[in-house]
C-alpha cells in the first residue's frame, strides 16, 4: 500500500559489525523512501529525548545506529517504529533521523 509513496531514493548505510580496530563496518544500499522534513521529539535507544529533524518511511529493516544518506548528508538513525498492516505483518517502518 505504501510502496506508491516511496518515490525518493536514499542510501542506507547499514552497520554490519566492527573491524579489528573496533571501527564500525558498514554496507551501503540504495533504498526507496519517503522523506519528510519535520522536527519532533523522539526517544533514542537509551531512552533520552532528542530532536529528530525528519521522518523517513521505508520498507527495509533499518535500525538505530545505521545512517541514511540524503542529498549528500549522513543522517544518523535515532529511532525506528514498525507499522503493522491490516494482516498483522510489518507494512513499513517510520524512521526518525
Amino acid at each position: 500500500m505504501i510502496r506508491a509513496y516511496l518515490n525518493q531514493k536514499a542510501i542506507w548505510r547499514q552497520v554490519t559489525g566492527k573491524d579489528i580496530n573496533n571501527d564500525p563496518k558498514t554496507e551501503d544500499k540504495e533504498i526507496a523512501v519517503r522523506w519528510e522534513g519535520r522536527r519532533r521529539l523522539v526517544r533514542d535507544k537509551r531512552g533520552q529525548e532528542v530532536v529528530s529533524e525528519a521522518r523517513v518511511y521505508c520498507l527495509e529493516p533499518v535500525q538505530p545506529g545505521d545512517f541514511l544518506i540524503w542529498q549528500g548528508v549522513d543522517w544518523p538513525v535515532i529511532a525506528v517504529s514498525e507499522v503493522p498492516g491490516l494482516g498483522g505483518k510489518v507494512s513499513h517502518r517510520e524512521v526518525a533521523v
